[in-house]
Protein backbone atom coordinates (compact mmCIF):
# COMPACT_ATOMS: atom_id res chain seq x y z
CA UNK A 1 0.00 0.00 0.00
CA UNK A 2 1.51 3.57 -0.81
CA UNK A 3 1.84 6.06 0.96
CA UNK A 4 -1.26 8.15 -0.65
CA UNK A 5 -3.28 5.00 -0.36
CA UNK A 6 -2.65 4.86 3.47
CA UNK A 7 -3.67 8.45 3.78
CA UNK A 8 -6.43 8.31 2.08
CA UNK A 9 -7.81 5.25 4.10
CA UNK A 10 -6.81 7.29 7.17
CA UNK A 11 -9.20 10.40 6.35
CA UNK A 12 -11.83 8.01 5.29
CA UNK A 13 -11.75 6.14 9.05
CA UNK A 14 -11.44 8.99 10.81
CA UNK A 15 -14.01 11.08 8.74
CA UNK A 16 -16.33 8.38 9.91
CA UNK A 17 -15.25 8.11 13.22
CA UNK A 18 -15.73 12.08 13.53
CA UNK A 19 -19.23 11.51 12.56
CA UNK A 20 -19.85 8.88 15.01
CA UNK A 21 -17.88 10.13 18.28
CA UNK A 22 -19.23 14.00 17.59
CA UNK A 23 -22.52 13.43 20.39
CA UNK A 24 -19.91 11.47 22.87
CA UNK A 25 -17.16 14.43 21.89
CA UNK A 26 -19.71 17.09 23.14
CA UNK A 27 -20.92 15.51 25.59
CA UNK A 28 -17.08 14.82 27.47
CA UNK A 29 -16.42 18.46 26.66
CA UNK A 30 -19.26 19.51 28.54
CA UNK A 31 -19.21 17.38 31.40
CA UNK A 32 -15.41 18.35 31.85
CA UNK A 33 -16.26 22.00 31.67
CA UNK A 34 -18.93 20.90 34.37
CA UNK A 35 -16.83 18.76 36.89
CA UNK A 36 -13.25 20.17 36.12
CA UNK A 37 -13.67 23.77 35.70
CA UNK A 38 -10.28 23.98 34.00
CA UNK A 39 -9.29 23.97 30.54
CA UNK A 40 -11.00 20.78 28.36
CA UNK A 41 -8.26 20.06 26.35
CA UNK A 42 -4.57 19.46 26.91
CA UNK A 43 -2.16 19.63 23.94
CA UNK A 44 1.76 18.95 23.64
CA UNK A 45 4.22 19.13 21.06
CA UNK A 46 4.96 15.49 20.04
CA UNK A 47 7.49 14.06 16.66
CA UNK A 48 5.76 13.12 13.83
CA UNK A 49 6.36 11.82 10.68
CA UNK A 50 9.87 12.02 9.34
CA UNK A 51 10.69 13.64 12.51
CA UNK A 52 8.19 16.91 12.27
CA UNK A 53 7.09 17.87 15.73
CA UNK A 54 3.08 18.67 15.47
CA UNK A 55 0.78 19.77 18.38
CA UNK A 56 -1.14 16.38 19.61
CA UNK A 57 -4.64 17.05 21.38
CA UNK A 58 -6.22 15.18 24.46
CA UNK A 59 -9.03 16.04 26.94
CA UNK A 60 -7.53 16.60 30.05
CA UNK A 61 -7.68 14.58 33.00
CA UNK A 62 -4.57 15.39 34.54
CA UNK A 63 -4.11 17.59 37.34
CA UNK A 64 -2.77 20.66 35.50
CA UNK A 65 0.64 20.45 37.94
CA UNK A 66 1.59 17.29 37.06
CA UNK A 67 4.22 18.22 34.33
CA UNK A 68 5.44 20.66 36.04
CA UNK A 69 9.08 20.70 37.23
CA UNK A 70 11.51 17.78 36.20
CA UNK A 71 8.85 15.09 36.39
CA UNK A 72 7.98 16.51 33.33
CA UNK A 73 10.91 15.53 31.95
CA UNK A 74 11.03 12.07 33.51
CA UNK A 75 10.57 9.22 30.99
CA UNK A 76 11.19 6.22 33.44
CA UNK A 77 7.81 5.44 33.57
CA UNK A 78 7.55 6.97 37.25
CA UNK A 79 4.80 8.55 36.45
CA UNK A 80 2.31 5.40 35.71
CA UNK A 81 3.85 4.21 39.60
CA UNK A 82 2.26 6.96 41.20
CA UNK A 83 -1.41 5.75 40.41
CA UNK A 84 -4.31 7.43 38.37
CA UNK A 85 -5.80 8.53 41.80
CA UNK A 86 -2.57 10.83 42.11
CA UNK A 87 -3.09 11.91 38.57
CA UNK A 88 -6.50 12.24 37.93
CA UNK A 89 -9.03 15.16 39.90
CA UNK A 90 -11.88 13.03 40.08
CA UNK A 91 -13.57 9.81 38.85
CA UNK A 92 -14.95 11.50 35.67
CA UNK A 93 -11.46 12.11 34.32
CA UNK A 94 -10.32 8.33 35.43
CA UNK A 95 -13.29 7.05 33.22
CA UNK A 96 -11.73 8.84 30.79
CA UNK A 97 -8.31 7.46 30.93
CA UNK A 98 -9.56 4.32 31.70
CA UNK A 99 -10.83 3.69 28.19
CA UNK A 100 -9.06 5.83 25.95
CA UNK A 101 -11.88 8.57 25.94
CA UNK A 102 -9.22 11.18 26.43
CA UNK A 103 -7.75 10.32 22.87
CA UNK A 104 -10.80 11.10 20.69
CA UNK A 105 -9.67 14.58 20.00
CA UNK A 106 -6.92 12.58 18.11
CA UNK A 107 -9.52 12.23 15.30
CA UNK A 108 -8.26 15.73 14.33
CA UNK A 109 -4.79 14.77 13.98
CA UNK A 110 -5.33 11.97 11.93
CA UNK A 111 -7.76 14.39 9.59
CA UNK A 112 -4.97 17.00 9.39
CA UNK A 113 -2.16 14.53 8.63
CA UNK A 114 -0.32 14.78 11.72
CA UNK A 115 -1.04 11.09 12.46
CA UNK A 116 -2.47 7.52 11.55
CA UNK A 117 -5.12 5.10 12.66
CA UNK A 118 -2.44 2.82 13.52
CA UNK A 119 1.22 3.23 14.28
CA UNK A 120 3.97 4.00 16.46
CA UNK A 121 2.68 6.07 20.05
CA UNK A 122 3.46 9.88 19.21
CA UNK A 123 6.01 10.89 21.97
CA UNK A 124 7.59 14.16 22.96
CA UNK A 125 11.45 14.42 21.63
CA UNK A 126 12.68 14.02 25.00
CA UNK A 127 10.87 10.71 25.39
CA UNK A 128 11.35 9.07 21.52
CA UNK A 129 15.46 9.85 22.01
CA UNK A 130 15.42 8.41 25.64
CA UNK A 131 13.16 4.87 24.36
CA UNK A 132 14.83 4.75 20.64
CA UNK A 133 18.11 6.33 20.85
CA UNK A 134 19.45 5.54 17.42
CA UNK A 135 16.25 3.84 16.62
CA UNK A 136 14.36 6.59 16.73
CA UNK A 137 14.57 7.66 12.70
CA UNK A 138 13.23 4.31 12.37
CA UNK A 139 10.18 5.39 14.56
CA UNK A 140 9.48 8.31 12.35
CA UNK A 141 9.82 6.94 8.87
CA UNK A 142 5.95 6.69 9.72
CA UNK A 143 3.18 8.27 10.87
CA UNK A 144 2.32 7.63 14.71
CA UNK A 145 -1.12 6.19 15.30
CA UNK A 146 -3.88 6.39 17.75
CA UNK A 147 -3.66 2.99 18.27
CA UNK A 148 -1.09 0.33 17.72
CA UNK A 149 0.71 -3.00 18.33
CA UNK A 150 1.55 -2.58 21.96
CA UNK A 151 -1.76 -0.43 22.45
CA UNK A 152 -3.58 -3.83 21.63
CA UNK A 153 -0.55 -6.41 23.52
CA UNK A 154 -1.19 -5.24 26.93
CA UNK A 155 -0.80 -1.26 26.62
CA UNK A 156 0.87 -0.07 30.41
CA UNK A 157 1.01 -3.49 31.67
CA UNK A 158 3.94 -4.20 29.00
CA UNK A 159 7.57 -3.01 30.71
CA UNK A 160 9.22 -0.67 28.10
CA UNK A 161 11.52 -3.11 26.49
CA UNK A 162 8.20 -4.71 25.53
CA UNK A 163 6.59 -1.71 24.23
CA UNK A 164 9.46 -0.80 22.65
CA UNK A 165 10.13 -3.94 20.58
CA UNK A 166 6.59 -3.88 19.15
CA UNK A 167 6.72 -0.31 18.47
CA UNK A 168 9.78 -1.32 16.34
CA UNK A 169 8.15 -4.65 14.81
CA UNK A 170 5.14 -2.81 13.88
CA UNK A 171 7.71 -0.51 11.78
CA UNK A 172 9.40 -2.48 10.11
CA UNK A 173 6.28 -5.23 9.15
CA UNK A 174 3.31 -2.93 8.96
CA UNK A 175 1.28 -3.74 6.08
CA UNK A 176 -2.82 -3.36 5.27
CA UNK A 177 -3.84 -6.96 7.10
CA UNK A 178 -1.57 -6.01 10.49
CA UNK A 179 -3.90 -2.76 10.11
CA UNK A 180 -7.22 -4.32 10.27
CA UNK A 181 -5.80 -6.23 12.56
CA UNK A 182 -4.84 -4.19 15.52
CA UNK A 183 -7.73 -2.21 14.73
CA UNK A 184 -10.32 -5.04 15.11
CA UNK A 185 -8.49 -5.63 18.48
CA UNK A 186 -8.47 -1.84 19.74
CA UNK A 187 -12.41 -2.03 20.09
CA UNK A 188 -12.35 -4.79 22.64
CA UNK A 189 -9.02 -3.20 24.34
CA UNK A 190 -10.72 -0.07 25.12
CA UNK A 191 -13.99 -1.85 26.40
CA UNK A 192 -12.31 -4.10 28.99
CA UNK A 193 -10.20 -0.92 30.44
CA UNK A 194 -7.09 -3.34 30.60
CA UNK A 195 -3.58 -1.72 30.96
CA UNK A 196 -4.65 1.58 30.95
CA UNK A 197 -3.80 3.98 33.91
Amino acid sequence: MTPTQNRVIDFMVAAVMAVVFLPLFLVIAGLSVLFGKRPVFYSEKRVGLNGREFTLYKFRTLRPDIFQGAMRHDWTDRLYKHGVSRRCTGSFFRILRKYSLDELPQIWNILKGDMSTVGPRPMPAGELEFRFGSDAPRITSVRPGLTGLWQVSGRNDLDPEQRRSLDLYYVENRNLWLDCRIMLKTLPQVILGRGAY
